[in-house]
C-alpha cells in the first residue's frame, strides 16, 4: 500500500536538541506523498488519523451531510528543521489554498520519548 522508503538519516543524541510537533490536515489523496515528504524534509511520522471535513459553506453547515475525506497527520521534527518541512510541504501540496489543508508546528521540547525517533 505504502511505497518503501530509504533509509531515515540518523542523529547523535546531542544534535537533537528542541522538537517541534507537525500537525497536517490534508485531503487523504495526498496521504502517500505527504508520508514522503515527511521522511525527505528529516521529519518522523507519530500517527496517521482518518478524519472527514466539512465544507465552509454556511449552506452545508447546516446540514453536515456534505464533506470531504481528509487525514491528519501527526509528525515530529527537529526544530530547525521543522519551518523547511513546513514550508516545503506546504508550497508542494500548495496547503496555502483555500480549502487545501493546514500545516502548523506545537514545541513539543522535553516530550518523554520522542528524541527516540531519531536516534
Amino acid at each position: 500500500m505504502f511505497k518503501k522508503l530509504g533509509k531515515k538519516k540518523s542523529f547523535k543524541l546531542a544534535s537533537i536538541n528542541d522538537l517541534d510537533m507537525c500537525v497536517f490536515i490534508v485531503k487523504r489523496k495526498h496521504e502517500n506523498e505527504l508520508r514522503e515528504k515527511i521522511e525527505e524534509y528529516d521529519g518522523r511520522i507519530l500517527s496517521v488519523v482518518p478524519a472527514f471535513g466539512i465544507s465552509h459553506s454556511s449552506m452545508f453547515e447546516a446540514i453536515s451531510a456534505i464533506g470531504e475525506p481528509c487525514i491528519v497527520v501527526f509528525s515530529t521534527a527537529r526544530s530547525e528543521d521543522s519551518k523547511n518541512l513546513i514550508y516545503h510541504i506546504s508550497e508542494e501540496l500548495e496547503l496555502y489554498k483555500p480549502n487545501n489543508g493546514k500545516a502548523f508546528r506545537v514545541d513539543i521540547t522535553g516530550y518523554l520519548g520522542a528524541k527516540a525517533l531519531f536516534l
